[in-house]
């Protein structure tokens, strides 16, 4: 069994991930209904971008587990483990919350000279990722007006919070027997079919799974039964999901598979990937938008994309440094119980 230790070649994944969100973003962006890349066949292209989102599921179903392993994680954990992860994802996401916030009253008030109330009940919803809750009651609907996500990137951060929640529950039940985890990857499996018009966990169960069988094949055993589950889920997203949510998760699977662990190309911005993934909407994406009339931007739209990626980069840097590594740091507070075993 491989020890614990930083695994840059997941580092590498999620920079690959994080890029290709952005580069979708960037590349559709669209002005006054123009959009920036004139040429169709190049915006569809990257239209694979979009599937950086199924990547971070797949990387999440595979580290998470991985920490939980390492960290002698036992169910009365739990609330040690949710204090963890809590602490670690949302002290940037409110601080980007805030930015936008502050961000939109500005330019109503100061650019677009327009009056603007801020929508603290919007705001709650998206702070407690109730967006989705909140729209499917009417009762509820009637004391949220205009009650959407702020940014739809929030959405996805909604779904890892649903798989935080549960794979600490079902961790203990899943490493005592493979076979109990391919009970619950077949169910888990069915019930995303079967809710598939509803934006949860579930409907993305089949990205979560197969980084869970990368992480048993890599770090507990080579078993056929995993790779059987494997092969179930690539055929689930093949007959019922989209064609590039297959191939996406394919090559993603592979890659945490079998890049070496050493591998450290991308380290840097691998690292930061969730605050780029938080805040290029707000830096590189609002570039785009104030330089659209820019000559820069009508001849050489691809230079300015590339001027949006650094600025988005120097951003996610930022906020990784003020506010994401605290955050980490602040998350290695919460200790689990050990109970020494041969591993220590």
């Amino acid at each position: 069994m491989e020890n614990k230790q930083h695994l840059n070649h997941i580092e590498f994944i999620r920079a690959i991930a994080a890029l290709s969100v952005a580069l979708f973003h960037f590349t559709n962006h669209t002005s006054e209904n123009i959009p920036l890349i004139a040429n169709e066949d190049i915006r569809q292209a990257f239209h694979f971008g979009a599937q950086g989102v199924e990547m971070f599921y797949i990387i999440s179903g595979f580290i998470i587990p991985y920490a939980l392993y390492y960290g002698g994680y036992h169910i009365r954990d739990y609330f040690q483990y949710l204090g963890k992860r809590l602490s670690r994802l949302l002290p940037p996401y409110f601080i980007v919350l805030a930015l936008i916030t502050i961000w939109t009253n500005f330019l109503f008030e100061y650019v677009w000279l327009t009056p603007y109330n801020i929508q603290w009940r919007q705001l709650f919803a998206n702070g407690f990722f109730m967006v989705d809750f909140i729209n499917a009651f009417e009762w509820l609907k009637s004391f949220f007006p205009d009650n959407t996500w702020i940014n739809p990137i929030f959405l996805t951060l909604k779904v890892e919070l649903q798989f935080y929640l549960l794979i600490g529950l079902l961790f203990p039940l899943i490493t005592k027997s493979k076979w109990l985890f391919a009970g619950i990857a077949i169910f888990l499996l069915l019930f995303g079919l079967y809710t598939n018009n509803a934006n949860t966990f579930f409907v993305s169960a089949p990205y979560f799974l197969l980084g869970l069988c990368t992480f048993f094949i890599r770090q507990i055993e080579k078993h056929w039964v995993y790779y059987v589950i494997a092969g179930i889920i690539l055929l689930d997203l093949a007959y019922f999901y989209m064609p590039q949510d297959l191939v996406v998760s394919l090559i993603t699977f592979i890659l945490v598979l079998g890049l070496p662990s050493q591998f450290k190309f991308f380290n840097i911005t691998g690292k930061i990937s969730y605050s780029f993934y938080l805040i290029h909407g707000l830096t590189g994406q609002q570039f785009l938008y104030f330089t659209r009339s820019h000559y820069l931007t009508t001849h050489y739209p691809y230079l300015m994309i590339i001027f949006a990626l650094i600025i988005s980069w120097v951003a996610a840097y930022l906020l990784y440094k003020l506010v994401e590594k605290p955050s980490i740091i602040l998350s290695k507070k919460f200790k689990y119980k050990r109970i020494k075993n041969k591993y220590d």
